[in-house]
């Protein structure tokens, strides 16, 4: 009998299918960007305008507190937003579904005459 000692995952994989025709339109790499900053990059909660009242409360309330409290004061002082986000590691798998899913739909909405989803269904 052969016992496997190293790490296993249990692996699901869906298939997709697009059409595009030449390079991405500045309009599709713009929703590119928005897309990422939105998604992947967190919710702006903090800005240099903010009250004492406000950083105050955001300490609070997220995990600010402690170790990273100076890291974000110091970050508002040099004039930078702050932002938060997190990432759900129990059911990335749907996350990252839906972020494709939804990737697809802003190209398609961007130029739908060099993007073209043909089979996204990412249901497995």
């Amino acid at each position: 009998m052969k016992v496997r000692a190293d790490f296993v995952t249990n692996s699901s994989s869906s298939s997709f299918i697009l059409a595009r025709k030449g390079e991405l339109t500045d309009k599709q790499k713009d929703a590119i960007v928005k897309f990422v900053e939105e998604v992947f990059l967190g919710e702006k909660i903090l800005s240099p305008n903010s009250t004492e009242e406000e950083i105050q409360e955001a300490i609070e309330e997220t995990y600010l507190m402690d170790e990273n409290e100076k890291s974000v004061r110091d970050a508002l002082a040099s004039g930078a937003d702050i932002y938060t986000g997190n990432v759900d590691f129990e059911e990335s798998g749907y996350h990252l579904a839906a972020m494709y899913q939804k990737l697809w739909e802003i190209l398609s909405e961007t130029n739908n005459e060099n993007f073209v989803e043909i089979e996204t269904s990412l249901d497995y």
